[in-house]
């Protein structure tokens, strides 16, 4: 199938408010309401590692087996979601495996999340280092959609445009978005930042115009790739200047981006307004 307009969505963060805890394995600490690609940014060789799945299952395991229970049978389920360079698969199959981390670690994270977001949006995982062979954290997080994403979500129904997911979490979290009326077949779960960046391209050679629609530094790729870069910084208000250089428009509110997108001439516009396509337009923070 093939349109006029897709718009593509970064979740966590952009279409969800999250809240996200890490457990510091070397020091032994709970951090709470962390940004999970700033700590896999800290330094080169880790990666966040999402194992599909469902956080009750780990909150349900005995807490003192090791880590590697979840991974022995079900290699397979062990995706990379983000990495500060280039790590594969058999060196984070090797870390997991070896790990002397305890269930109970990831549990303790798992718990606190499910307190503050009992919802079905959650996902665990692991930032593992390859330089140190070793868990740096434990990592859940859970989330709410920002208010409005409904009446966000009509209105680019509205306007002709084809909704995409591209999003480093899990399936099992994207199937709990069903409600929204998202076809799952345009659900593209664990996506890292160079699969986002394919999906937009591949998404340009069927469609007139290609929006992108992300928070972080996972998604400068696909933003730089879109027709139509759009930064939100609903939950980050500080994004770094890298991050703001890919994107075309920033918003403060996912509340925002139907107009921002009729704004940009990314779709029929009134004939008084010139048409922007093929250029970008100079970005701007809505107010």
């Amino acid at each position: 199938m093939s349109g006029d307009l897709a718009v593509v969505m970064d979740v966590a963060g952009t279409i969800m408010r999250m809240y996200r805890v890490a457990k510091d394995i070397p020091r032994d600490i709970i951090l709470e309401k962390v940004v999970t690609w700033e700590l896999i940014m800290e330094k080169s060789g880790r990666a966040l590692v999402v194992p599909q799945i469902d956080p009750d299952t780990i909150i349900s395991c005995n807490p003192d087996h090791p880590i590697r229970v979840l991974v022995l049978g079900r290699e397979e389920c062990i995706k990379i979601s983000c990495s500060s360079s280039q790590i594969s698969p058999d060196e984070v199959l090797m870390i997991l495996k070896s790990s002397p981390v305890k269930m109970r670690d990831l549990q303790e994270a798992c718990a606190i999340v499910k307190a503050k977001c009992p919802g079905n949006y959650r996902t665990a995982g692991f930032i593992v280092d390859r330089d140190h062979e070793e868990i740096a954290y434990a990592i859940c997080t859970g989330g709410i959609p920002f208010p409005g994403l409904e009446r966000v979500l009509l209105d680019l129904k509205a306007m002709g445009a084809d909704v995409f997911l591209a999003s480093g979490d899990s399936r099992r979290s994207l199937n709990s978005l069903d409600d929204l009326g998202i076809d799952p077949s345009r659900m593209n779960p664990v996506a890292n930042p160079w699969r986002k960046m394919e999906i937009v391209t591949e998404l340009k050679e069927r469609y007139g115009q290609v929006v992108m629609v992300g928070d972080g530094l996972n998604d400068i790729y696909a933003l730089k790739a879109a027709d139509l870069g759009v930064l939100t910084v609903e939950q980050h208000t500080r994004p770094s200047p890298r991050l703001l250089d890919s994107a075309s428009v920033i918003i403060k509110s996912i509340r925002d981006l139907p107009r921002v997108i009729k704004e940009s001439g990314s779709i029929g516009l009134d004939e008084s307004i010139p048409s922007q396509q093929g250029e970008r337009q100079e970005k701007y923070y809505i107010p």
